[in-house]
């Protein structure tokens, strides 16, 4: 790429453009009228000069007032000045930008890609069936049913979102765009604590199961299940494709074994209960009156939602599959666990009676021994500890996906994003999810059923997060492409029954609430923190200047290391493709790059043009008024070849 002169050949040209249509109309009849040519080319040119007031070339940008810090001179957090340039883009800057966008992406197949989410979604059933049995009593099958179902109101939803913004990060990134940067983060906070639970509830789960079929295990379940998170927090430093590889695997394998538990279940109803003997002593002990039915089937749907987590995961990693993919996989997690929470459910109520249901917590084992023998039970236990630590991986890579985003964007320091140099994994992103899920494992008491009951909470408040996400796109962003579009009744839709199941839950267990609250804020102030730093070293030079701190010695030299720090935190640059010199655009762009990015201290308007006369008129004078009014950003202005997507994915700053 070839930087031309500041001003392209035609210079009379780009200079005639800076003034108004009725000057240059009265120039150009002074011109012919006088037969003088260059008189109205002189003329035009000085009252460009007299129309845009000269900045001081020299210096900081001058303000009509002194600093607010007494010991310090505006110099410190003068960006400096901006420039114009003009760019030729080459042939071979052209063929690089096609080569780069030809290149094909590895990305993840249908399979795969519903795998991630899949072991979750599909593993739930392992820790879902005793709670909901638990609070539903025999409606568990319908409870589970109508749970499941009601999911397809949030499938359009995800589906416009990730067309409209094709990132990882989920609510983070949807928020930031139809928002901004303080929602953005509530929502960073939310899907990140969601990620975590997961990995939690599976590998207590996976402890649970494995410590019911080894009676004296000389290890508890809740430092099994610590094990079980170093194992999988590790394993998943192999890298994505490995890991969604073993993820596949596992995921098959457990839908063959619930096959055979289903099969096997059925045959043994068949056979052994033809009159459905436990069914109907199981349903003789259902809640007695209206109230109580309906309290139950309430709280029972409010609590199987515990039974489709992972599905919200599955927009954390879109980056790595297509939208058809994505809309693919969605499909296939509803239709997936709508078979297995209906049909197994089912099966648990129709051959257990509802004190063995009650007594423990590994339900489908004992099933699964009960219709087939000990050799189908082995394959259930086994099965049950490889798809639940799957589930800790999904977690494990939702948090990645989202942490990436959150270091790309400044939120959390460059140093999260660093990848390990065989498998390209982010090791310091993986080690602070593993980190984060051990404590809210240790902080539960390793009670895998209050981990569960904060597990629904946060699992929802994602759900609710998805519909408010919508909800905004659709007021501040109307035309940011995407297809398909949810249609308004869905999202309200969507909107009800998140709220109405949030509210029953917390209804039913309050505790839960406070163990999500405490987490939550945890993480909300910490990325806050993280991302006002900033702020935060402004406030900290101010408070030092205005203090006694600068006339001691010891503490004098402070001010230098809080300057340092401050332009340190502020060396982040943001690209804007700009099309027209409207200047209420260019400065909306400023305030929310001022706003949202406080540590971008550079902007860069880019505008691509086919030759020199089709250059906006006022596009340069505006970007230089624009940087004289922002002394702490600098206001580049960069006009170049054509637009186009090669152009764009050649644009660095």
């Amino acid at each position: 790429m070839r930087h031309t002169s500041s001003y392209p050949k035609h210079a009379s040209l780009v200079c005639a453009k800076r003034v108004s249509n009725r000057t240059r109309f009265f120039l150009a009849v002074l011109s012919l009228s006088s037969g003088l040519d260059f008189l109205g080319w002189v003329l035009t040119v000085s009252l460009s000069k007299i129309v845009r007031r000269q900045r001081h070339a020299d210096g900081p940008k001058i303000r009509p007032h002194l600093s607010r810090s007494p010991h310090l001179s505006n110099e410190w957090e003068f960006a400096g000045w901006g420039s114009m340039r003009y760019l030729d883009i080459t042939p071979v800057d052209l063929h690089a930008a096609e080569e780069s966008l030809n290149h094909p992406v590895k990305s993840l197949n249908e399979i795969r890609a519903t795998s991630v989410s899949g072991n979750g979604v599909t593993g739930s059933v392992f820790y879902a069936f005793p709670v909901v049995a638990a609070a539903a009593g025999i409606y568990s099958p319908l409870c589970l049913v109508v749970a499941t179902f009601l999911l397809l109101f949030f499938r359009p939803v995800m589906l416009e979102l990730a067309n409209a913004v094709h990132l990882n990060g989920a609510n983070y990134v949807y928020l930031l765009q139809a928002s901004g940067k303080f929602l953005a983060i509530i929502g960073a906070a939310g899907t990140l604590l969601d990620a975590i639970a997961t990995s939690a509830v599976s590998a207590a789960t996976a402890s649970t199961y494995l410590a019911g079929e080894f009676a004296h295990l000389p290890i508890s379940t809740g430092v099994l299940a610590i094990l079980f998170l170093i194992a999988l927090g590790l394993f998943a430093l192999a890298g994505l494709r490995e890991s969604t590889t073993v993820t596949a695997s596992v995921f098959l394998f457990h839908l063959f074994s619930m096959a055979m538990l289903a099969i096997a279940c059925v045959v043994h109803w068949a056979r052994a209960d033809t009159t459905s003997a436990v069914l109907r002593a199981n349903w003789a002990l259902r809640p007695v009156g209206a109230l109580e039915t309906v309290r139950a089937i309430f709280y029972g749907i409010c609590v199987a939602f515990l039974g489709v987590t992972g599905f919200e995961c599955t927009p954390s990693y879109i980056e790595h599959m297509s939208t058809k993919t994505y809309a693919a996989a969605l499909r296939n997690l509803v239709a997936i666990a709508v078979a297995l929470n209906g049909v197994l459910s089912l099966m648990v109520y129709a051959i257990l009676s509802t004190e063995t249901i009650a007594s423990g917590a590994n339900i489908l084992s004992v099933l699964a021994e009960v219709a087939a023998g000990r050799w189908l039970r082995i394959v259930v236990v086994v099965d049950a500890v490889g798809v639940l630590l799957g589930g800790v991986l999904t977690g494990v890579l939702t948090a990645d996906g989202l942490i990436g985003r959150l270091t790309r964007d400044r939120v959390l320091p460059q140093v999260f994003v660093s990848e390990l140099p065989i498998t390209g994994s982010t090791w310091l992103a993986t080690l602070f999810s593993l980190l984060l899920a051990l404590l809210l494992f240790l902080a539960s008491g390793m009670n895998l059923a209050t981990v569960s009951s904060m597990f629904s909470i946060s699992f929802l408040f994602v759900l609710f997060l998805f519909t408010i996400s919508d909800i905004l796109l659709k007021i501040n962003r109307p035309h940011l492409p995407r297809q398909p579009s949810a249609n308004t009744m869905v999202l309200l839709g969507a909107f009800t029954v998140v709220c109405v199941t949030l509210a029953g839950n917390i209804a039913r267990d309050p505790t839960a609430i406070g163990l999500f609250a405490a987490f939550f804020f945890v993480v909300l102030i910490m990325f806050f923190v993280l991302d006002s730093q900033p702020y935060l070293v402004r406030l900290a030079l101010r408070i030092h200047s205005t203090s006694g701190l600068e006339r001691w010695a010891c503490t004098r030299k402070w001010k230098q290391m809080l300057v340092r720090w401050y332009q340190h935190t502020r060396d982040a640059s943001v690209c804007v493709w700009i099309k027209h010199d409207d200047i209420h655009t260019m400065l909306q762009t400023l305030l929310s790059v001022q706003a949202n990015t406080p540590h971008a201290s550079k902007v860069v308007f880019v505008h691509a043009y086919r030759s020199a006369d089709r250059i906006p008129n006022e596009l340069h004078p505006n970007s230089r008024l624009l940087d004289e009014a922002f002394p702490t950003i600098t206001v580049e202005c960069v006009q170049s070849y054509t637009f186009s997507l090669h152009l764009r994915s050649r644009s660095r700053i």
